[in-house]
Order: C-alpha cells, then sequence, then structure tokens
C-alpha cells in the first residue's frame, strides 16, 4: 500500500492543508505543537485508528464549532499501481461518517487491519513501563491486525466478563454463573493462544534486532498468565484444551468461594495477564534506563513491520513520531534501513538529522501549514 496525498480540513489546529506524499520517505520538519502529529493522526484514522486516546470532538479545533472535519486519503495497492482508492472522513462533535471508494463503511474502529501499518509515537515507552493494560492492548492489536477473528474474542470476552460481575454482584444462581464462566473461560483460551502466538513473532525478530541496537545485550520476553498462573515464552498446547478449561474453571471457582470480589479486578482471568520484559537477567521495568527503554520499544515496532511482511507478502506503511531525532546516527540509520522498502512519514524538529537520505519529500509545518521544501 502506497498513500498518494491527503488532503485535511479542519482538523486540530489544521484549517487546511493538501500533500502530495513521496513512495519513500516523507519528513514533516518544524517546533513543536506546530502541526506535525497532527497529520500524522489525520492519516491513522483514515488507514485504522487514531494513535491519541480521543474522544470525537475533541479533533474539531475550539474556533470551528460548527464546522466539518474532513480528511480525505488517496492510495494505491503495489500489485495496482494504476488505480487510485479513496478514503473519505467526515465528522462533526456528535457524529461521523467514513466512505471507501465512495461506499458507506462499517465503524472505523472495524477497519483496523484491512490496511497494514506501524506507529511509532513516543508513549509506546510505555509499553515497557506502563500499566499491564497496556501492554495487552498492545499485543491484543497486533493480533487484530492479523485475525480479525481475535476482536471477537476480546469483546465476547469483555462482555462476559462484565455480565459474569453484575451477575455475581447481584446474587446470581451458581447455574447463572456457570453461563458467564463457560464464555469467560472458552474466549479467554483463545485470547491467550492468539496473544501467545504473536507475542512469539516478536520475540523471533525483537530479540536478535534488539541485540544488534544495544550493542550485545540480551532481550527476554515471556507473557505472564493469571488464570494458568505460569509464565509461557512459546505458545499453549492447544491440544490440552479440556485440561486449559478445567484449570481455569478451578481458579474462577476458588475466587468465588473466597467470597470477596468486590469488582472485575477481583476475577481471575485473561484481563490480568502481564507481559514481561527482561535485559540481561534484570527486570526491564525496573532497572532499564530510557536509552534501553526506547531500544527495546524500536525493536517491538520494528519487529511489528517484519510480521506484516511475512504474513501479507507487503510492505507496511509506517508512522514515525518524533522518534528518530533522538537516536544516535547509527541507530537512527538502522532503524530507516529496515524500514527500507515501506513508505515513511516522519516528524522532527531537525531536518539535517536526515541529509543522507535519498529521494524523501519534505516539509516545513508551521502552525498547521505545509509548505514544500527543496
Amino acid at each position: 500500500m502506497i498513500l498518494k496525498s491527503i488532503s485535511v480540513e479542519n482538523f486540530r489546529n489544521i484549517e487546511y492543508a493538501e500533500l502530495e506524499f513521496a513512495p519513500g520517505v516523507n519528513i514533516l520538519c518544524g517546533k513543536n505543537a506546530q502541526g506535525k502529529t497532527n497529520l500524522l493522526e489525520a492519516i491513522s484514522i483514515c488507514i485504522g485508528r487514531s494513535f491519541r486516546n480521543i474522544r470525537r470532538g475533541d479533533i474539531i479545533p475550539f474556533n470551528f464549532t460548527d464546522s466539518l472535519t474532513k480528511i480525505k486519503l488517496e492510495y494505491v495497492y503495489e500489485s495496482l499501481p494504476d488505480k487510485i482508492n479513496t478514503v473519505l472522513y467526515e465528522a462533526t462533535r456528535s457524529e461521523y461518517s467514513i466512505q471507501i471508494n465512495g461506499i458507506g463503511s462499517k465503524k472505523a474502529s472495524e477497519l483496523y487491519g484491512d490496511y497494514k501499518y506501524v506507529v511509532f509515537v513516543p508513549d509506546n515507552l510505555n509499553i515497557i513501563k506502563g500499566y499491564p493494560d497496556g501492554r495487552r492492548s498492545y499485543l491484543d492489536n497486533i493480533a487484530i491486525m492479523q485475525n480479525k477473528a481475535h476482536r471477537t474474542f476480546l469483546s465476547e470476552y469483555n462482555s462476559a466478563l462484565k455480565q459474569r460481575c453484575n451477575a455475581y454482584f447481584q446474587g446470581a444462581t451458581p447455574v447463572l454463573l456457570e453461563v458467564w464462566n463457560d464464555i469467560l473461560i472458552k474466549q479467554g483460551i483463545n485470547l491467550t493462544y492468539g496473544r501467545l502466538k504473536y507475542l512469539e513473532m516478536i520475540c523471533q525478530y525483537a530479540c536478535e534486532i534488539y541485540k544488534e541496537l544495544s550493542g550485545g545485550e540480551i532481550l527476554r520476553i515471556a507473557y505472564k498468565s493469571n488464570p494458568f498462573a505460569a509464565v509461557f515464552t512459546e505458545n499453549l498446547n492447544f491440544e490440552n484444551k479440556a485440561e486449559l478449561y478445567d484449570a481455569y474453571k478451578e481458579k474462577l471457582l476458588l475466587a468465588d468461594a473466597r467470597g470477596n470480589l468486590t469488582s472485575s479486578a477481583d476475577v481471575p482471568g485473561a484481563h490480568k495477564d502481564d507481559i514481561l520484559f527482561n535485559i540481561d537477567g534484570k527486570d526491564a521495568r525496573t532497572y532499564a534506563s530510557q536509552g534501553q527503554l526506547r531500544s527495546i520499544a524500536v525493536s517491538l515496532k520494528l519487529a511489528e513491520a517484519q510480521i506484516i511482511r511475512n504474513f501479507n507478502r507487503e510492505n507496511p506503511v509506517v508512522l514515525l513520531d518524533e522518534v528518530l531525532g533522538e537516536l544516535d546516527e547509527y541507530r537512527r540509520e538502522f532503524v530507516l534501513k529496515q524500514y527500507d522498502d515501506s513508505q515513511c512519514f516522519i516528524t522532527s524538529c531537525n531536518v539535517h538529522d536526515f541529509e543522507k537520505l535519498a529521494n524523501m519529500r519534505v516539509w516545513s509545518v508551521d502552525n498547521g501549514l505545509f509548505t514544500p521544501r527543496q
């Protein structure tokens, strides 16, 4: 997939912008808070979803309260370079619509995975040091990008967890709890299996990449399962599904028997699982330096791109927000070399960091205005 152009109206601080992209490297250069990240977000909304945690009304500029936000993205597939496709996103403070080639589409969130892309933002460092829910979401998003059934597993699991808690707190009979337990266990096993499957692939690439980035340090990544009270470095033996079911059920019933459940946080299950990062035998969350955290995050994102290439036989679109400028020259060149065959969009405060790149297109960004540079 190659993005050809974008037009943006009334999106955050961008009143109007129209850009034609290069098939290789595209650099948005300017001071902070000028609109570079906003343009990347406009792209991500059209090909998947915003990488920010937003309410829909937040994207409308405060001084255009009655205006329509409109983003039109044109793209081609590498196998059909002459056929121009369009995504049109329109939004007000209360509603939005999205069309693909003039045909109204499903929810924007359900488009996630239709277009293959990798996004790296500074907040990705929280994958390692942040809360477990962020690490679970990171792994779920990778799984959904490749297999939309994982979204169904996740949705049904969360719904069953909510219903089970409501039933428990309302004094439901064991028979009714058993109904929700059954769904919770089956989808919890599916979630765990899917997460482990893609974590194993991430490990395959990320650990080797990190070793090269760090000068020889050893990265280990493992999955900590709450319902199975175990740490996995490879996938579950799914042939023993009945055994997994019984172990999961036993833990749920034991929690019920204690009688001290006050919220979903007290219920055992896949919603309490975690990912562990270890550098040279030490817990990265506790001991990793800022540079090590950044190198882990970069390695994870490079591994994502490799999974997309292997599974989909195509290169992902790559969005890099204020990331490479904080790497030294060796690491910056190493990262860009890994994305050599992909179309990249990079935000930076210093365009000179990329002077060695050939065939790049550069824009100066100032207060929502995008000016092409020679």
